[in-house]
């Protein structure tokens, strides 16, 4: 036997010929009695991919023992070689792997007679899959046709142990794998589903199939895999259908980009434990449905930058209130890339965090506690579908609270309670301790209880640029030698509901005093004192349209130190109780050097000022002048003194008098203001 392969470069084509000759050939003459040259190739054949096909020439005619055979491939799509049978060229054979028509030529010649038959096979149909895998395999591209099938899954197809099942032969591959209804690919602990090359690869059905569940195992794809139909029902041991589930012990993913979701009646990817995979590996897919991931909230990190189209949310489930999430090797929980998380309970961290362009909705009644560092950026976090939450809570030392440019919308639904941490109020940020923090140009929207809420005795949280409206409670809380660290600027906006101070001031006892300079927080807006106040030490001044107000029975006691009150004639300072109606606080007790200009001072003289905290003052009075210095320091002018449940000012005895009632002063007594008198000097 001989093979010849010749190159036809007009036709482009490749000619493979199988010839032989009997032993006793006797030249190109033919006898007149010797049977006549026929070339007989069969009949044309139809069969699967992967059959081994006979081409038959033994039914030719001739000259006995003086007949040559040769094979001819006239169309090869599947690039196949033909094998003589016995030696004999009058039978060969192949194993066509790519549907297609392969178109045979034999031709038979004795001396210089020939005879020529042709024959074509049709190969065509898919290969079926199903079972356990018994060993590695790499799916090739059988139809040419992309929209045909390569392959159908008839059943569970399982890929166990030490197996892998790889797809896409070179880059011109194209796999179709198509799933009968209810099948579904099973990947083992220490199985494996790879893409080698090729591109806009296919996993489909016609109307839906499982997916594929990684039980432990692998799964590596990309090269533009696309997974159609997938999640239409669930795996024997699931509870819950996906297009991809991740299941077992460690699932691994090698790669999970470039692909394709599409018509996923269920999530596209559903993790059920913990994965094995390179932060970022949910790379550059598409993704199809309106819930595209589902996954406990340390997977987080693993998604990176895909596209998601019109979908509610990337669903996200942390371990629950009292249970710590954190992840190892310093590692951050980082939410961005523009996507929408749903939080699904509450998120106890104990690693930091970085929300950074995401929007976060969280399930009605839950919060987030911080142990860790948190930061927060161009982001949004409101309940789910309007619902209200408990907030943000950070309880971190030697860390930072930072957020900026920011909305947080609908929380303080809740105090915190895991078990270990527990808070005392409701807020939209609950500050308990931590490194001085700051919250920037930031929005908070409709809370429940307070916006901000600092427990610290001494960490605060510096609030510049930033918006409240219809915060239940007081917009912020914060200790009184907190207030100008933590209102430096008047660049504050607050929108507060009828009776809500926009600023509740906490007095932790008499030794702890305000400082610095107050800002003005906008109209209306006051600072609400709920105990006395004491300015026991150092300097203190009030920028005019400052409004402070107090509860019921409360004193500011002005002690020791400076106190500075000037505001102007449009924007004066205000002195008031919270009721602001007639006798409804104790009033202002002055031991030391003041200056009351440009200030209203009404509604005081409800009860006697304890001076020193126990002897009462002498009468009932808005301001209690008890400064015994040496020389006349009080500046005391332009002011008005109203509604006082006594007098509008008294002087104790051999006290400085702050000469209200100099006409050069300019205060004013409104008629019958003040019910004892205007002014009462002892």
């Amino acid at each position: 036997m001989k093979i010849i392969l010749s190159y036809c470069h007009a036709l482009i084509a490749v000619v493979l010929i199988l010839s032989s000759c009997s032993e006793d050939d006797k030249g190109p003459n033919q006898g007149p009695n010797e049977i006549p040259l026929k070339a007989d190739a069969g009949v044309d054949q139809t069969v699967a991919p992967y059959t081994i096909v006979t081409l038959d020439g033994s039914a030719s005619t001739g000259p006995v023992g003086n007949v040559n055979y040769q094979w001819i491939i006239n169309n090869n799509p599947g690039n196949v070689s033909l094998t003589a049978v016995d030696g004999k060229n009058e039978k060969v054979t192949f194993e066509p792997k790519i549907n297609g028509i392969y178109s045979f030529t034999l031709r038979i010649t004795s001396g210089t007679n020939f005879s020529e038959a042709s024959v074509k096979v049709t190969v065509t149909g898919a290969l079926t899959l199903s079972g356990t895998l018994s060993k590695s395999t790499t799916l090739i591209d059988v139809d040419p046709d992309p929209s045909m099938p390569d392959y159908i899954i008839t059943g569970d197809l399982t890929i166990p142990d030490g197996v892998t099942l790889s797809y896409g032969f070179d880059q011109n591959s194209v796999i179709t794998i198509k799933a009968a209804n209810n099948t579904g690919i099973i990947i083992k602990t220490g199985g494996k589903l790879s893409s080698i090359a090729g591109s806009n690869h296919r996993f489909t059905a016609d109307t839906g199939w499982k997916g594929i569940l990684v039980d432990g195992g692998t799964i590596d794809i990309s090269q533009l895999t696309r997974i159609e139909k997938a999640g239409a029902s669930v795996f024997e041991g699931q509870t819950e259908p996906a297009a991809v589930t991740f299941t077992g012990v460690l699932p691994i993913i090698g790669r999970l980009s470039s692909v394709f979701f599409e018509s996923s009646p269920s999530y596209d990817i559903l993790v059920k434990s913990s994965v094995n995979s390179a932060n970022g590996i949910i790379n550059n897919n598409l993704f199809s449905n309106v819930k595209p991931i589902k996954a406990p909230i340390d997977f987080v990190n693993k998604i990176g930058t895909n596209q998601f189209g019109t979908y509610d949310y990337v669903h996200l489930v942390p371990s629950g209130a009292g249970t710590i999430d954190a992840l190892t090797g310093g590692a951050s929980f980082n939410f961005g890339n523009g996507i929408k998380y749903f939080i699904d309970g509450d998120f106890t961290s104990g690693s930091d965090i970085i929300i950074a362009n995401a929007t976060l909705l969280m399930k009605s009644g839950v919060g987030l506690l911080a142990q860790k560092g948190l930061q927060i950026s161009n982001s949004t976090i409101k309940g789910l579908s309007g619902a209200n939450w408990k907030g943000i809570a950070f309880a971190a030392a030697s860390r930072q609270l930072v957020i900026s440019n920011t909305t947080i919308e609908g929380a303080g639904s809740d105090v915190f309670n895991t078990g270990f941490f527990t808070s005392s109020v409701k807020a939209a940020i609950y500050f308990s301790f931590g490194n001085t923090s700051y919250l920037s140009n930031a929005t908070i929207v409709n809370s429940g209880g307070y916006g901000v809420y600092n427990e610290s005795a001494s960490d605060y949280v510096d609030i510049k640029s930033t918006s409240f409206s219809g915060t239940t409670l007081p917009a912020i809380r914060t200790r009184i030698d907190l207030v100008n660290a933590t209102i430096a600027n008047a660049d504050n906006t607050f929108t507060m509901p009828t009776g809500v101070a926009a600023v509740e001031v906490h007095v932790p006892n008499s030794t702890v005093s305000p400082s610095a300079t107050w800002r003005s927080l906008g109209g209306s807006n006051y600072y609400l004192f709920s105990g006395n106040a004491y300015l026991s030490s150092g300097s203190w001044s009030l920028v005019p349209g400052v409004n402070l107000k107090f509860k019921a029975g409360k004193t500011l006691y002005i002690q020791q130190g400076n106190f500075t009150a000037i505001g102007t004639a449009l924007a004066p300072i205000t002195f008031d109780s919270e009721a602001g109606t007639a006798g409804s606080w104790a009033g202002i007790h002055v031991q030391t050097t003041t200056k009351f200009e440009f200030c209203q001072i009404k509604n005081g003289g409800e009860v006697a000022i304890l001076k020193n905290g126990v002897t009462p003052a002498t009468e009932l009075a808005n301001l209690v002048f008890d400064y015994g210095g040496g020389v006349t320091t009080n500046t005391f002018k332009n002011n008005t003194v109203s509604g006082s449940g006594g007098y509008g000012i008294l002087v104790e005895a051999g006290r400085q008098n702050p000469d209200a009632l100099n006409v050069a002063n300019n205060n004013t007594f409104p008629p019958s203001s003040n019910t004892s008198g205007d002014v009462i000097i002892k």
